[in-house]
């Protein structure tokens, strides 16, 4: 049950990162959220909430299949792969990556805490 609970969560927040809504995709962030993405750049919760509020990253496809879910008490982690498509800059970009989020169980809500993801072969 708590699964399908976790995958949904993976799946909302991923939605609400297509809409560019920074209130609810706070929402499913620790205020200690990173993202470890694929070029080595660490960014903050804040920093990718403030890119995206200024409108210097915009996404417009956010098109993920859930993987695995692995359950450890209040800890989880989320492997995805899917296509992070949108504006970055005025430029457009399209990656299709694969992600594993940490999340923890904090009064009785599951919060990400860490993403890490990698660039994947279109070959």
């Amino acid at each position: 049950m708590e699964e399908k609970q976790i995958e949904q969560i993976e799946l909302d927040w991923n939605k609400a990162i297509e809409e560019n809504d920074v209130v609810e995709m706070a929402k499913f962030m620790s205020d200690e959220w990173v993202l470890f993405s694929g070029d080595g750049n660490v960014v903050t919760k804040q920093m990718f909430l403030e890119l995206v509020e200024k409108g210097d990253l915009e996404h417009t496809e956010m098109t993920f299949e859930i993987l695995d879910v692995k359950i450890f008490d209040h800890t989880c982690i989320v492997m995805t792969k899917g296509t992070s498509s949108g504006i970055w800059k005025g430029q457009h970009f399209s990656n299709l990556e694969i992600t594993s989020t940490v999340f923890i169980k904090q009064n009785e809500k599951w919060l990400a805490v860490q993403t890490m993801l990698a660039p994947v072969n279109k070959e």
